[in-house]
């Protein structure tokens, strides 16, 4: 009854809320915010894997208020993840309270923050503080910021701050991180450049992360054999500050423009690289051209012991990456292959990336009345090749050694994922739009999810879309992946019904038909219904969700099984 009423009140809130609409201008003053509250109903069922949870009611709620008056700021955030949903409390991210608040003033020379806030230098190679509510990630630094334009074009940036992490308190901790990143926009400082179509930037980071050494690392020499035995990492010997350096470059004339940037870590022995004293690094590489009817772009990644978080110790499911090394594949929405979506591995990938997009004119022979649109994809990702180093050859591991040498343009002999892909965009009508599409597939199971195997699919799917009257429109969505790998081959149908700009109807099913267990062949359906009004949506659905992983630009976390009704409100004032 306590959760149930604590629930109540979470939905009270929600209407409380509007009315502030009406009285947010308060003289030069601005009063903001929004709101959250994603909410769901268990219903346990064993063949999916959805198991008995102890409170069947569960919700995640937030309230954002910003005040505002000229170049001044300040904003709270209330999170209310007390009995959150089953995914999130996987990653205990579980608790209630102010978890964000600041307050900030900025004017033409000079901003500065107090309080938690977010920030990336360049692509985030050596600094990355975010949030992505969906994965349950908020990083943000607890601490102070500092940013500069001393002159046009000239910008410079200085943090200090503690890692969030999920709910837990920050006093006693005994890490932080301090960086400085500074960048020249040449098109801003001379713009006769831009004029002339030139772009040209440059930036560079260094990014240092503190973290007390007290305990020594026990290490285990010659695992498995007779000679095994047990050494010490003293506590001494173990860095306690890592910094990371990064440079980065971004020109463009015209139609084309090329990116790259380079980050090296320091020695930084920690839990997801065994300990080992190799210095890190990463390259990445960005190339696009476009003009009239055709782009194309390509992109490189390499990234070599570059894992950086706040705690040695903390696994890789935390929230205490300091940095982020960017997926470069492309990102799809389609249902089959969502369990199979590449996450990036920042301690061992290389890989290469290529789209193509062309336009065949409108009014042509092949391209129709409307042109068509057509996209080519190919990206391809290993781990890096290594050798292990003497030392760790002599020891039987590489814990306490450099742990390898890599060539730093070779691809390594595990292929992480590849994908392959073709799509076709098409006006039929002024009601009827098409497209198609198809992917071939090759996904590491074993080193991006853990289980065994490569998983080897083809999807082919197509998107009809009928506006059956002005504020009308019918989409019907087919997908099927073949597959005699993992899980084996599965259908998806999806028809949406949508009244604009207020009603939204969708009733969906996933089908593993092809599941070589017989008795798992299941059926995971999905029927929801959402109304927009101004800023506020509410959402409710009925269904089941099949056990997997989410990814958001290379960023994944494990998702349960589950099956039940669920409840979605967000509104902003």
């Amino acid at each position: 009854m306590k959760r149930l009423l604590q629930s109540v009140l979470l939905l009270i809130l929600i209407v409380a809320v509007r009315p502030v609409q009406a009285q947010h201008q308060l003289g030069n003053s601005r009063i903001s915010g929004d709101f959250g509250f994603n909410g769901m109903y268990y219903i346990p069922d064993s063949l999916i894997g959805a198991d008995e949870v102890d409170s069947k009611v569960r919700a995640n709620a937030f309230l954002n208020l910003l005040y505002s008056n000229g170049g001044f700021s300040a904003g709270v955030r209330y999170e209310y993840y007390q009995f959150p949903l089953i995914d999130f409390e996987k990653i205990n991210y579980q608790g209630q309270g102010v978890r964000y608040f600041f307050a900030d003033y900025k004017n033409d020379f000079i901003q500065v923050t107090g309080g938690n806030f977010y920030e990336q230098f360049g692509n985030g190679l050596a600094l990355r503080a975010y949030e992505d509510r969906q994965l349950g990630i908020d990083n943000s630094l607890l601490g102070a910021r500092v940013k500069l334009t001393p002159y046009k074009g000239i910008y410079i940036t200085g943090v200090w701050g503690i890692e969030r992490l999920n709910f837990e308190s920050y006093i006693g901790r005994k890490d932080y991180v301090r960086g400085i990143d500074g960048e020249l926009n040449f098109g801003e400082m001379f713009p006769k450049l831009t004029e002339k179509g030139f772009q040209l930037n440059v930036g560079g980071s260094f990014v240092s992360k503190f973290e007390r050494s007290t305990d020594d690392y026990s290490v285990f020499l010659h695992p498995g054999t007779d000679s095994a035995a047990i050494a010490n990492i003293p506590a001494k010997k173990i860095p306690q500050n890592t910094p990371v350096w990064a440079t980065r470059l971004s020109f463009g004339y015209k139609g084309f423009r090329l990116d790259g940037e380079f980050a090296q870590k320091m020695q930084d022995p920690n839990i997801s690289n065994d300990f080992i004293y190799r210095k890190g690094n990463a390259l990445f590489l960005s190339a696009t051209y476009s003009m009239k009817g055709l782009g194309v772009a390509a992109s490189f990644i390499r990234a070599d012991n570059m894992d950086f978080r706040s705690q040695r110790m903390m696994n890789l499911n935390s929230n205490l990456s300091i940095n982020n090394i960017p997926a470069i594949n492309r990102q799809y929405s389609y249902q089959l292959i969502s369990n199979y979506s590449y996450a990036s591995q920042p301690n061992s990938q290389i890989g290469v990336q290529l789209q193509v997009n062309y336009q065949i004119p409108k009014k042509s022979k092949i391209g129709g009345k409307y042109g068509t649109d057509l996209t080519f994809n190919f990206s391809r990702f290993h781990n890096i090749e290594n050798a292990w180093t003497p030392e760790a050859l002599n020891n039987g591991i590489m814990t306490g050694t450099e742990g390898y040498t890599s060539g730093f343009f070779k691809f390594g002999p595990d292929l992480l994922y590849q994908d392959i892909g073709f799509e076709f965009h098409r006006r039929l009508t002024k009601k009827w739009e098409l497209t198609l599409a198809y992917n071939y597939l090759i996904y590491n199971l074993e080193i991006l999810q853990g289980h065994m195997g490569t998983m080897h699919g083809h999807l082919v799917a197509a998107d009809l879309l009928w506006k059956v009257a002005p504020k009308h429109a019918l989409r019907l969505e087919l997908q099927h992946l073949y597959s005699k790998d993992d899980e084996g081959s599965s259908v998806y149908g999806l028809l949406e019904y949508s009244i604009s700009p207020h009603w939204f109807f969708s009733v969906g099913d996933n089908w593993n038909y092809g599941n070589p267990d017989k008795g798992h062949r299941l059926h995971y359906y999905n029927i929801a219904a959402a109304y927009v009004w101004r800023t506020t949506r509410i959402a409710l659905n009925f269904g089941k969700t099949k056990e997997g992983i989410l990814c958001i630009g290379g960023v994944c976390r494990a998702v349960p099984a589950s099956y039940g009704m669920g409840l979605s409100i967000t509104t902003s004032f």
